[in-house]
């Protein structure tokens, strides 16, 4: 298991987290300050180039905005090293939104409100900022808004983060093509037409107010093409808490209008907006007449609420002899009459009165449900309050109202457990121990309490357990056990390449058989995986490891001579398809030290090459003389033999 230790001149000191590239906290010894590293690895396909490109020019751009406005974060320096592109930029201490949400779950409004002001005043000064990049002069917008680029210091002081994507969207047509740019945060003209622009900063701004306030984004989706179509769709999303001040959820509603007409024209506007909510002031989006999407606001009204009485008079008391038809009331009748209305009305609000006591306690579990960025903890409580309302609705059998619920928890589950998956399948992060697999293991073990039969959830948490398992123990015996466990997911998600990096790990690092490694990464490029830095140094390591094995069983003094020469033949060509490897990507975690260690097994082969052919020579030599000297003896005693004859 090999870890980034050095980039250059930098040592890392952890890893920070990945996007679209990989970041990392490291010292700078020249300097003695901290340096936050996005880093990179080249290659030549369309989509590493565009983000390549992306970075220089958010870099730039990020380099002059420093000058005009320190708030911005200051770049060291960029450009290319060891095959890979990577930015130094000043290390900002905190906490971005994101982490904040997930530890409290939501924001209190007007503090969530102070945030976006901060941001809103950011952006106002990007967006009035005119680039010079390349001898062109183009607006810059952000393009990429979100919790988790907002980071919060130690004084509540608001950094915008990651500039990556801000010069390439005034030259890409489809950003939604390329995944530059957050679905969720994505405007309905942005993902409709591609239209980025200031505009599009200011809708993921009401985005991300909404998800301080409201726990959770206005729009989730199982997938990114249903979320898509949600947002053009323009439907209103759900009401906010009802704690949420009113002025907070008109300057939303005017953030998120889905006439675009309706939204703030720009971010000067918006912040003066939040500045007035903050100074207990009128908003401009109180004043408006015409609405948003307040319709969706009824959805806060109490059910219960009982229709105005009717105030006008019956038909029937209209006429003079009303009183001669009409008998006097007796007491005991009255008393009759309104108990049976009492019964009455107890048996047709006793069934809203429990419909609606369901209905508030299953609220955390209705669609869109998020576990994504729940923690173990949470998801366990997520949990029996999905058993404690399933069996209290057990004896109503199929009319129960939590068999709804199954769907929704269901997915959720699944979901936070492929979140965990695939970022380990997409990342480039060589150590297991970054990813979360007990959280997902737990998901997919409530999953299957739903649907205990379903194949592909069984394979998912075979695959979950044989990591957890590698993860404490990377060696053999007891790494054998996560075999068993990858082989079983392997056949439960035939099409997936899951199983096969899992075991090409394996094989790697615990069997250290490189044969059964490069088999297994081909069977993943086979499921439509395509092998990135961490699989490359992961194949140098295991041709590594076989050709080291090779020079031990070299210098075994019991090894024969012909011996010898196979384990050091194998020994070369092993080294070789190790180092084709890892010079690609020199600089990616250890392989500037494992390209070292190559030298010296290189030089050690050869030395051992090199006395092996002086012992050769050696040997013949000592050989020839040796059948010289008995080759020379016969014929003297021919010579003698025939002038014997001849006499």
């Amino acid at each position: 298991m090999v870890q980034l230790k050095q980039f250059g001149k930098y040592e890392i000191v952890r890893k920070l987290g990945r996007s679209m590239t990989d970041v990392y906290l490291g010292h700078d010894p020249e300097t003695g300050r901290p340096v936050v590293l996005k880093i990179i690895e080249e290659a030549r396909d369309e989509y590493t180039q565009l983000v390549i490109e992306a970075e220089r020019r958010g870099a730039q751009i990020q380099e002059q905005l420093h000058q005009l406005d320190p708030r911005i974060i200051e770049i060291y320096e960029y450009g290319v090293q060891g095959g890979c592109f990577f930015v130094a930029m000043a290390y900002f201490e905190g906490k971005n939104i994101a982490e904040v949400l997930q530890a409290e779950r939501r924001l209190e409004p007007l503090r969530a409100v102070r945030y976006a002001a901060e941001v809103c005043s950011q952006l106002n000064r990007l967006h009035a900022f005119v680039s010079d990049v390349d001898g062109q002069r183009r607006a810059v917008v952000h393009g990429d808004i979100k919790p988790s680029n907002i980071q919060i210091g130690a004084n509540d002081e608001v950094r915008l983060l990651d500039f990556g994507i801000a010069k390439v969207i005034t030259y890409t047509h489809n950003l939604t093509h390329h995944n530059l740019g957050s679905p969720t945060y994505c405007s309905p003209e942005r993902l409709s037409k591609a239209q980025v622009d200031a505009q599009s900063d200011l809708w993921a701004v009401g985005v991300s107010l909404y998800e301080m306030v409201g726990g959770s984004p206005p729009y989730q989706a199982q997938d990114t093409r249903k979320l898509e179509n949600l947002i053009q769709s323009r439907r209103p999303p759900r009401a906010l808490p009802a704690g949420c001040p009113a002025p907070v959820r008109a300057v939303i509603a005017k953030a998120l209008a889905p006439d675009i007409r309706r939204r703030y024209p720009s971010a000067a506007a918006f912040e003066s907006d939040l500045r007035a909510i903050l100074l207990n002031l009128p908003t401009a989006a109180e004043t408006e007449k015409h609405g948003t999407w307040e319709a969706n606001a009824t959805i806060q009204k109490s059910p219960l609420e009982p229709p105005a009485p009717h105030r006008g008079k019956s038909r029937f008391w209209t006429f003079p002899w009303a009183k001669l038809r009409a008998p006097a009331p007796r007491k005991e009748k009255g008393v009759w009459f309104a108990l049976a209305a009492g019964i009455v009305c107890g048996l047709l609000l006793a069934p809203l009165h429990y419909l609606y006591a369901f209905h508030s306690a299953s609220q955390p579990l209705r669609p869109p449900l998020d576990l994504s960025r729940s923690n173990a903890a949470q998801i366990s409580q997520t949990w029996d309050l999905y058993q404690r309302l399933e069996h209290q609705n057990a004896f109503l059998g199929r009319w129960s109202p939590a068999l709804p619920l199954n769907e929704s928890m269901w997915a959720a589950l699944v979901q936070a457990s492929n979140d965990v998956i695939e970022g380990y399948r997409n990342s480039s992060d060589p150590a297991i121990s970054d990813f979360d697999w007990k959280k997902a293991r737990l998901c997919l073990r409530y999953a299957l309490r739903i649907r205990p039969s379903d194949p592909e959830a069984r394979g998912k948490l075979a695959l979950c357990d044989g990591y957890i398992n590698l993860a404490a123990n990377p060696r053999l015996p007891a790494a054998a056990a996560s075999e068993r466990n990858f082989l079983l997911a392997a056949a439960s998600l035939p099409r997936s390449p899951d199983p096969h990096l899992a075991l090409a790990r394996l094989y790697t690092y615990s069997f250290n058989n490189a044969g059964r490694a490069a088999a297994e990464f081909i069977a993943a490029e086979r499921r439509g995986y395509r092998n990135g830095p961490r699989e490359f140094e992961a194949q140098g390591d295991g041709y590594l490891l076989r050709a080291e094995y090779e020079l031990r069983q070299a210098r075994h003094a019991n090894a024969s001579r012909r011996e010898q020469s196979r384990w050091l033949s194998a020994a070369r060509d092993d080294l070789e398809r190790a180092r084709t490897l890892y010079e690609p990507i020199a600089g990616f975690s250890r392989v500037s030290l494992d390209l070292e260690q190559l030298d010296r097994d290189r030089n050690e082969q050869q030395q051992l090459l090199s006395a092996q052919l002086a012992a050769a020579r050696l040997a013949g030599r000592v050989k020839g003389k040796r059948n010289g000297r008995r080759s020379k003896q016969p014929v003297r005693r021919r010579q003698l033999a025939s002038s014997t004859l001849w006499r």
